[in-house]
């Protein structure tokens, strides 16, 4: 996050700095886990990890031809929301298999 407000600064934005202004920004909205069932908070992990990297692909797309600086620093963002993603899938993954011993 400071990474993309020091670049939104130099480009003569106005980041958004606080939670409350994060969550009516955000592209992929904010689900509070309901049910404490550790399954069912990483699935809900893996939707918003999806949902970023659908936004920073988007992103990528946008900047491509014009912005070589936010272009590599989205791409490395993007690369970062890819391995959280395969992480959580994996530990997914591993907790169905024990359930099911």
């Amino acid at each position: 996050a400071e990474i993309l407000a020091r670049r939104i600064i130099q480009l003569g934005g106005e980041p958004l700095l606080s939670p409350d202004q994060w969550s009516s920004a955000t592209n992929c909205g904010y689900e509070s886990p309901t049910d404490p069932d550790v399954s069912v908070i990483l699935e809900q992990n893996v939707k918003g990890e999806r949902c970023a990297i659908d936004t920073y692909s988007r992103l990528l797309k946008l900047v491509e031809a014009k912005d070589p600086v936010t272009y590599a620093m989205v791409l490395s963002i993007l690369q970062d929301e890819i391995e959280h993603e395969d992480d959580l899938e994996s530990l997914l993954r591993d907790l169905e298999t024990a359930r099911k011993k």
